[in-house]
């Protein structure tokens, strides 16, 4: 079986689309259909790059870490915990001049909410 050691870029920002370089042993000997996924997600796009490393382009994802995990032939490896993304944070709260008594909207700024609407 496939076993994972270390990933070259272990943290993303929200946006995705992050090179990552995945490092292990037994991935095969020769150009293999590798297959990468972080957590239920597959890359974007991967290559089998040798026998020991797998070069994946990671999507969008939203906080929080992922495990990873690598296919080549019949061949599969895990590292759990081995992937992360930004965690969002607040630069600017705005809203307008409302009476106390009454409901307003609130415009919230900052970055890494991800890609997709979440509530």
């Amino acid at each position: 079986a496939g076993t994972l050691s270390v990933l070259t870029r272990g943290n993303a920002p929200g946006t995705g689309s992050a090179s990552v370089t995945v490092h292990g042993a037994h991935f095969g000997q020769s150009r293999y259909s590798a297959a990468v996924r972080a957590g239920m997600s597959a890359c974007e796009a991967t290559a089998w790059t040798a026998e020991t490393s797998v070069v994946c382009r990671v999507g969008a994802g939203v906080q929080g870490t992922r495990r990873v995990a690598v296919t080549a032939g019949d061949r599969v490896g895990t590292l759990s915990e081995a992937y992360s993304f930004d965690l969002p944070s607040l630069s600017v709260l705005t809203r307008g001049n409302v009476p106390s008594t009454g409901s307003a909207s609130v415009t919230v700024h900052g970055a890494n909410f991800g890609n997709v609407g979440f509530t």
